[in-house]
């Protein structure tokens, strides 16, 4: 049985990048980016110390894919990361909105470090807000960033996020606060129609 649930979602984005649906196939790319501790250190939120087993990158994967669209990203054919479009997981949020709304999370890695800083980040982010909004119908779209990350801050930013709260990090040594991104379908369709319109 697959540990990561995969579906037939591929998106063509911008200047070579492609989203490709995530399979057990690319769980050794997704081992070798999770022993990365440099590239952890931009991801996750907690101190790390030691980068994630086989077992413990398995067990994320099969969690997060039951209740998202997991993607590999692709630039001109080569993997250089994962992404994904995540059901809202946080009980808080949940609350502040009406049980009905659509509430998801996105969350990347560039796990390739040689192509950082080259705009694959926001190729990706652009199409899978167009799959979110337009295909899938979502109503509000969060994006997580701690504050020292200040490329995935830009990247939330350029692509039309607003920022909603800060959550004090108490635990964590590198962050002084969680950052919560926030932008909703009708904030991206009046965005991108005036663009069109000009």
């Amino acid at each position: 049985m697959p540990s990561i649930r995969s579906h037939n979602h591929t998106l063509q984005a911008e200047n070579g990048v492609r989203l490709v649906p995530l399979d057990d196939s690319h769980l050794p790319l997704l081992y070798r980016w999770n022993t990365d501790m440099e590239v952890l250190y931009w991801v996750e939120a907690e101190d790390l110390t030691e980068p994630y087993t086989r077992e413990q990158v398995r067990g994320i994967y099969e969690h997060v894919s039951a209740n998202a669209f997991c993607f590999l990203i692709e630039q001109d054919g080569v993997p250089v990361g994962d992404c994904w479009l995540q059901k809202m997981n946080l009980p808080e949020i949940l609350a502040a909105y009406p049980r009905r709304t659509d509430l998801r999370r996105i969350d990347y890695c560039i796990g390739e470090k040689s192509y950082w800083g080259k705009g694959i980040g926001t190729a990706m982010l652009k199409a899978l807000l167009e799959f979110a909004f337009l295909e899938q119908k979502c109503d509000v779209i969060y994006i997580m960033v701690e504050d020292y990350n200040q490329r995935s801050r830009k990247l939330a930013e350029r692509a039309g996020f607003r920022l909603e709260s800060r959550i004090p990090a108490a635990e964590s040594q590198k962050a002084s606060y969680s950052l919560r991104y926030v932008q909703t379908r009708y904030e991206y369709l009046q965005k991108n129609a005036l663009k069109s319109f000009f």
